[in-house]
């Protein structure tokens, strides 16, 4: 025990500026000069110095890191015909592998822009998983400074950045979630992007008052107008439906009951399943949005107009979905057979 006791304390402590709980591959940061620089000191260069940079930096490294730990251009060149080194970008490459794990291409985009650059728009709601789908070029804000779209690659200039507007995940530089949403907001639908408000709200990664107070700090930035559209809309954004939408997709397929139409707008209100033929909706309540007075009265508003239209709504809990699903299929499968003999 006393021996295993001193070989931990005897471990060098990690450089400054690094993720000290790396080398796990998902816990990352890119690496500063003055870390790199701590680690030639006490470790030398060559390949012991690109091996701990690229376990930083999810398998990246940069020209002037390599150059840094003693590998010279020719030694690059070199290296990429022998496939150790695998180009990203222009400066930017993956060590001892051509396939990227997830995170690392928006890290090699900020690896290549430089100083001041931050994953944003579609590219930023993705990595704070909002969205699940992901554009081919990663979108990112460089603040400041002139700086070129390339392959892979959109630029987007900002004069200036709040800090209240931009952080780090997982150890990326990222625009905080309410200016990715504006941004998103900025080139994205309506609808798209209503649905990624309501699942950044879900995920509990902003209030609606901190994507309040981003907007006032950039009045005039595209997006905004449409983002307070939603914010100001009857009853805000509609909710996420994705957890509740595919379980409730999967028990209709599993009861071979028709499809639904999914996030169906009837009298002006989205409906989470609707069969209009059979003018019959479904809504999933989840707890975290229907827990408070406005909530409730938001949907009892929703029920109220979608009634007056004709048709019939039926409610089910997300923990009924869970708990009793042949209950819930058993009850849509006998109002679907009653709104179809009273239509026909």
């Amino acid at each position: 025990m006393a021996a295993d006791a001193k070989r931990v304390s005897a471990r060098p402590a990690p450089p400054p500026g690094t993720n000290k709980r790396a080398p796990h591959a998902y816990v990352y940061s890119p690496v500063s000069s003055r870390a790199l620089r701590h680690f030639l000191h006490t470790h030398g260069e060559g390949d012991v110095a690109v091996a701990w940079v690229a376990g930083q930096q999810l398998g990246l490294i940069t020209t002037r890191q390599l150059e840094d730990a003693g590998i010279g251009r020719g030694a690059i060149a070199a290296r990429c015909g022998r496939r150790l080194l695998h180009p990203v970008h222009r400066g930017v490459y993956l060590v001892g592998h051509a396939s990227p794990v997830p995170g690392a291409l928006a890290l090699a985009a900020v690896l290549a822009c430089g100083a001041r650059t931050y994953v944003s728009h579609s590219s930023a709601v993705h990595l704070w998983g909002i969205t699940d789908s992901e554009r081919a070029a990663v979108e990112v804000t460089v603040v400041g400074r002139n700086c070129r779209s390339r392959a892979g690659i959109i630029v987007h200039k900002a004069h200036e950045l709040h800090h209240r507007d931009r952080t780090t995940r997982c150890g990326t530089p990222i625009t905080a979630p309410a200016r990715s949403l504006i941004d998103f907001a900025s080139t994205a639908g309506a609808e798209e992007s209503e649905r990624a408000i309501a699942e950044a709200f879900s995920l509990k990664l902003l209030t609606e008052p901190q994507l309040t107070a981003a907007m006032q700090r950039t009045p005039n930035r595209a997006g905004v107008a449409r983002v307070r559209a939603i914010l100001g809309q009857p009853g805000g954004p509609s909710r996420t439906r994705s957890g509740g939408e595919r379980a409730m997709l999967r028990l209709l397929r599993a009861a071979h009951l028709p499809p639904p139409r999914t996030n169906h707008v009837v009298a002006g209100y989205s409906a989470d399943f609707c069969w209009p033929d059979e003018r019959l909706i479904v809504e999933i309540d989840g707890h975290e949005f229907h827990s408070s007075r406005t909530a409730i009265e938001r949907d009892h508003r929703r029920d109220l107009v979608h009634r007056e239209a004709g048709y019939e709504v039926l409610r089910f809990t997300a923990q009924q979905l869970k708990d009793e699903p042949v209950y819930v299929a058993t009850v849509i499968a006998r109002a679907l057979d009653r709104r179809s003999r009273t239509r026909g």
